[in-house]
């Protein structure tokens, strides 16, 4: 049936890959201007919790080292189980038009991400750390907090940030 005997191999990594996409039905929406993060399961709200953003919040991110959190439709890629700020959910910014931008207006995209946890030593501040906006473009939550999304937000899943 088919001649070259590698075919039948792309074809199933083709479609193997395609579906580690995750069937989910979650999304995680963040809205930048209230300093809010929703997680969102077969259209109801399951968690909205409080968050701190980039040091720079209004505007999205336009380059490496501006303080902004990014803003548009990305995905959640991988899961960081231990990491400096307790746990993470690596986020797929930046998307192929972003890369363009940047390539056109000859500057570095930047990368890495996160929304992620407190440091453990800093956990004792709880919410009190959402009233300043302190990462380099992350979303950052409680570790409590962090546990949950870990627990709810599927790799694969749709996170939407609005300003």
């Amino acid at each position: 049936m088919f001649r070259n005997p590698f075919i039948p191999l792309i074809l199933f990594c083709v479609l193997w890959v395609g579906s580690l996409d995750a069937d989910t039905d979650t999304t995680v929406n963040v809205k930048k201007s209230e300093k809010i993060l929703t997680v969102i399961k077969s259209g109801k709200t399951i968690l909205t919790i409080p968050i701190s953003l980039g040091f720079e919040p209004k505007g999205a991110k336009n380059e490496e080292g501006d303080g902004k959190t990014p803003e548009g439709k990305y995905t959640i890629d991988y899961q960081i189980p231990e990491w400096a700020y307790y746990k993470a959910l690596h986020i797929s910014y930046p998307n192929k038009s972003q890369l363009e931008e940047a390539k056109k207006r000859k500057v570095k995209v930047g990368g890495g991400i996160l929304i992620h946890g407190m440091k453990k030593h800093w956990n004792w501040f709880g919410h009190l750390h959402t009233y300043l906006n302190w990462t380099h473009g992350c979303i950052a939550v409680t570790n409590e907090e962090m546990d949950l999304l870990f627990q709810m937000v599927p790799v694969g899943s749709v996170i939407i940030i609005e300003p």
